[in-house]
């Protein structure tokens, strides 16, 4: 079987913005709609193309949510050569601070549908759960890894799904404080 790095090998600049846009539309409809409710033509319809071209370059509507969540799954963006930013960073990358994607919003909505969820379990163990535990050492580290993705969980239903006054719009500065100081408590 062909993997998704496989479909997309040696494309032309064309055929590789292609793919970017519909990767793109993937992710924002994904994060919105969530896998179950997110049809392959609504994201091509936003990305401008065909739908066969999911096809092409990413073999199924599973293999371009695998490949939307890993895309947005850059544990780089938050694991600073400076362990003492982490919190900062981390705090930043959840409120969406740096104009990526948020994977939450995708993981969460994913657990509704049994292959969205497998998929996401695998993705998140692969491209956080493995190098967080790596980054972080020690003998818990995988508890502490475990920690983080609970207390990111958390503010994103409380913040998106069922919206809690202090957590709207702009984060309250000691709720921003708290979770920057909880979040580096775990790597200090």
């Amino acid at each position: 079987m062909a993997t998704i790095t496989d479909l997309s090998a040696d494309l032309s600049p064309k055929a590789e913005r292609t793919r970017a846009a519909i990767l793109a539309a993937a992710q924002q409809t994904f994060s919105v709609q969530g896998y179950a409710a997110t049809g392959i033509r609504t994201i091509t319809a936003a990305a401008g193309v065909n739908p066969a071209l999911v096809s092409r370059y990413f073999g199924s509507k599973e293999g371009l949510f695998e490949a939307a969540l890993e895309a947005s799954l850059d544990i780089g963006r938050v694991i600073p050569n400076d362990r003492a930013q982490f919190g900062r960073r981390l705090v930043d990358s959840l409120l969406n601070a740096d104009g990526q994607v948020a994977p939450l919003p995708m993981l969460v909505l994913a657990t509704g549908d049994p292959v969205a969820r497998e998929i996401a379990d695998r993705v998140l163990r692969r491209r956080v759960i493995g190098p967080m535990t790596e980054w972080l050492g020690g003998s818990e580290a995988e508890v502490r890894a475990a920690r983080l993705l609970m207390v990111s969980a958390g503010l994103f239903i409380y913040r998106s799904l069922y919206p809690l006054a202090p957590l709207e719009g702009t984060l309250h500065p000691a709720i921003r404080g708290w979770l920057e100081r909880e979040f580096q408590s775990l790597v200090d």
